[in-house]
């Protein structure tokens, strides 16, 4: 005979809760989880973008999109990035803004980013791990600032890591039909990469070259990889015309390793490539202290030492680094920063750090996750402290960035100077005048690195000379005027201060 219902109270059953005491019936669906992430993403980057070209780089992104895309006026620079100049296009016509939709690209860039480390890592959002490594990346200064420039790095870096965490799966997973598809999907990746971002190809080179060791069905891989190369190649190439896309890959190939790429030849002193390179990752990508920072970066800096310290234990602790795919990460992120090392302009541009940022993120996020399941009173306050100092540093760096740098605060005065004066003369490097020209600052240009111009310069009577850098010395006369023009360094580490000499 069964029981008959209690008639009487009952006593609610207390939520079940999951391993890190959350109570699983209050958890957000999965898809819920990442419209939020990716709605902070998206408009976080869209109120801070920015509407002045703060460097040369950013100027040729900015007229290939709002102008005309020419490579072979530099509109952008070889190798033209396609597939990054398709997603800000197609987001310009989207938005009716330029500036605007290199601000949405970035956001989802963030977005995409986010969902290749977890997968790479091997966790969910909703996990504390995942919840201490989104706030790591929404909120990390780096990758905030080059999610409102007007540059492929952010999004060449999320699709590199998208590329190489679809590799590792591949890998890594079973059935044999399984890591076949991921395979496909990776080496597709990769010919996809070489439109968006060329030089991020040395952090994936081994991963692709294990998976087609490895995986079955070789071929059907290569077809995958050529098939993601042709589709922008093809339009690029028809864009600009065999022949002409030749002489110019020819002529940018050969300078960036010769002339004006920053590379170990023209920049040889491996000292200084050594701190430019730290003060990249260190200073620039996670916030920490340097020379002449704000007192509240030692926070910071305590924080990621500790927590980096910390989640290196644990991942250690849990065999990580002795996974043979962890390795293989790892190698292929040294192979990238040897590469950097020697062959860009890790002095000046520390953008060139960003796909080894995330791999960085991932370890303090471990020692984050780690910190807030521990025992012991107020660790998650401190962590809440911690990640307070992190976003006051990044915010502070936003609110800057959102005024212009100082060769765009340089390029309004010397427009304000021609407007008023036709006579304006305007010396410089070759690098500056085609900034000032390109943006219509009307005035007669010279060239400091061309002797016939600065004879031409020396021999002026008449009208007003605007000299700028630091190139005082460059007349035998004291200048009636010295403008300087400044900005944070840690914003953007090109040209922080910018002299105008008026003669």
């Amino acid at each position: 005979m069964s029981t008959p219902p209690s008639s009487g109270p009952t006593t609610p059953s207390r939520p079940r809760t999951g391993p890190d005491g959350v109570w699983t019936r209050l958890r957000s669906p999965p898809g819920l989880a990442w419209a939020a992430v990716l709605l902070a993403c998206v408009a976080s980057r869209l109120a801070t973008a920015i509407s002045y070209i703060e460097d040369p780089d950013s100027l040729r992104f900015a007229l290939s999109v709002a102008d005309e895309y020419n490579i072979d006026a530099l509109q952008p620079h070889f190798p033209g990035y396609p597939v990054f100049w398709a997603a800000a296009k197609l987001s310009t016509t989207f938005l009716g803004s330029f500036s605007a939709a290199f601000a949405l690209v970035g956001g989802l860039a963030t977005a995409g980013l986010l969902w290749a480390l977890l997968r790479l890592w091997g966790r969910s959002l909703r996990s504390v791990e995942g919840a201490v490594l989104t706030g790591l990346v929404v909120v990390n200064p780096l990758l905030w600032l080059m999610g409102t420039r007007y540059m492929p790095d952010l999004m060449g870096t999320a699709w590199a890591l998208a590329t190489l965490s679809v590799l590792v799966a591949a890998l890594r997973v079973s059935p044999p039909t399984a890591a076949r598809r991921w395979a496909i999907a990776g080496v597709a990746g990769a010919g996809l990469l070489a439109g968006l971002r060329l030089s991020y190809m040395p952090l994936i080179f081994l991963p692709v070259l294990v998976v087609l060791w490895r995986v079955e069905r070789r071929g059907q891989q290569v077809l995958a990889g050529t098939v993601g190369v042709l589709v922008w190649l093809v339009p690029m190439t028809l864009d600009t015309g065999f022949w002409t896309l030749i002489d110019v890959a020819w002529g940018q190939t050969t300078g960036h390793f010769t002339e004006f790429g920053g590379t170990v030849q023209t920049a040889p002193d491996l000292s200084r490539r050594m701190v430019g390179m730290a003060q990249g990752l260190w200073a620039d990508g996670l916030g920490g202290w340097w020379p002449g920072r704000h007192p509240l970066t030692v926070a910071v800096s305590l924080g990621v030492l500790g927590l980096g310290g910390l989640g290196g234990w644990q991942l250690w602790k849990k065999g990580l680094f002795r996974n043979r795919r962890a390795w293989l990460v790892l190698v292929s992120a040294g192979l990238y920063a040897v590469w950097i090392f020697f062959f860009q302009n890790v002095i000046h541009k520390s953008r060139h750090v960003l796909p080894l940022l995330p791999l960085l993120l991932l370890v303090v996020a471990a020692g984050g996750a780690a910190l807030w399941r521990a025992p012991w009173t107020g660790r998650r306050a401190l962590l809440l402290g911690l990640g307070g100092a992190y976003a006051a540093v990044t915010l502070v760096l936003v609110a800057q960035h959102m005024s212009p740098t100082a060769i765009a605060q340089a390029k309004t005065y010397v427009e304000r100077r021609a407007a008023a004066d036709e006579s304006v003369r305007v010396a410089s490097v070759p690098l500056i005048n085609d900034y000032l020209r390109a943006q219509q600052v009307d005035a007669r240009y010279l060239s400091i690195e061309d002797s016939s111009d600065v004879r031409r310069l020396q021999r002026a009577e008449t009208g007003t000379t605007l000299v700028v850098g630091t190139y005082a010395s460059l007349l035998d006369r004291a200048p009636t005027q010295v403008k300087r023009f400044y900005h944070n360094p840690y914003v953007n580490r090109m040209w922080p201060e910018v002299t105008v000499y008026v003669y």
